[in-house]
């Protein structure tokens, strides 16, 4: 047995909780949807809610995917040497100032117009997706 919660509004009484209001506003599911949930990192997760049965395969690739490219892509993006040769020791000490530079945010510049690894690679999976009917 179930049981309807209802708050007070004015002088009406109205169902609370997962209400068509409340659905809205709220994003809860209907019922007979599908969602899909990927989880790349600890304490993070991108969700995707246009799937079905059909086409949650390729969505669930596509998220793989797109997690990896925007890995690479942020990789890629710090800055590194071009002279050669080094010692072992500058190598080291160039690879630790690329991880705290990147860390601080000091080698993408912030004052360019540029899109982020997610949006770039977003635009790679959307140019490959069917355009549904």
């Amino acid at each position: 047995m179930t049981h309807q919660l209802y708050i007070k509004q004015g002088r009406r009484y109205i169902p609370w909780g997962n209400g068509r209001h409340w659905d809205a506003d709220h994003d809860a599911m209907e019922a007979g949807s599908f969602r899909l949930i990927h989880c790349p990192d600890p304490g993070h997760y991108r969700t995707r809610h246009d799937v079905t049965p059909d086409t949650a395969r390729w969505a669930a690739a596509a998220m793989i995917a797109q997690q990896a490219m925007e890995d690479a892509m942020r990789k890629r993006a710090i800055a590194q040497p071009q002279l050669q040769p080094y010692t072992d020791r500058q190598l080291r000490l160039i690879e630790q100032f690329r991880r705290d530079m990147a860390a601080a945010g000091g080698l993408v510049p912030s004052y360019w117009s540029h899109g982020t690894p997610f949006e770039i690679a977003q635009a790679g999976i959307d140019a490959v997706r069917k355009p549904e009917p």
